[in-house]
């Protein structure tokens, strides 16, 4: 198996506009979603990001009910800490519903917005890159 087959994410910071760039890959259960935001968080750039576009249309998330309610206890605990706005990019029923429990928790409230396509999730944010260019070289990756 090659070492891309391996690969869980990679992202990649955009310190000018504030942006982390993220892209999920595979089956992602719980323990995979702690390394992965523990792994992004000790980076010096995190703490300048006000946003984020996760592009989630090439995983799988597996999730039980109770895990995903303890994602968003811990995502809920990051924001308030670091409010940012947060493009999510999908294409699957499964990971599209994921995303609608996200988006429809209160505290979510305009911070969360689904998308189909990069683009419609940058525009979202602001941020005016080229989709393909997004996470092309340097990027940091999690297995």
């Amino acid at each position: 198996m090659g070492y891309e087959e391996c690969m869980k994410a990679k992202y990649k910071f955009y310190p000018n506009d504030k942006l982390l760039v993220e892209a999920f890959y595979g089956d992602i259960g719980m323990p995979d979603l702690i390394k992965i935001v523990d792994q992004q968080t000790k980076h010096d750039e995190f703490s300048a990001i006000n946003k984020t576009i996760s592009d989630i249309r090439a995983a799988d998330f597996i999730l039980s009910i109770e895990q995903l309610n303890d994602y968003i206890g811990e995502l809920k605990k990051l924001m308030e800490e670091q409010p940012l706005r947060w493009a999510i990019v999908t294409n699957k029923p499964n990971s599209t519903a994921l995303s609608m429990l996200i988006k429809q928790d209160p505290f979510f409230d305009n911070r969360i917005q689904i998308y189909s396509t990069l683009s419609a999730g940058l525009r979202f944010l602001g941020v005016d890159i080229i989709p393909n260019k997004l996470l092309t070289n340097s990027f940091h990756i999690v297995d």
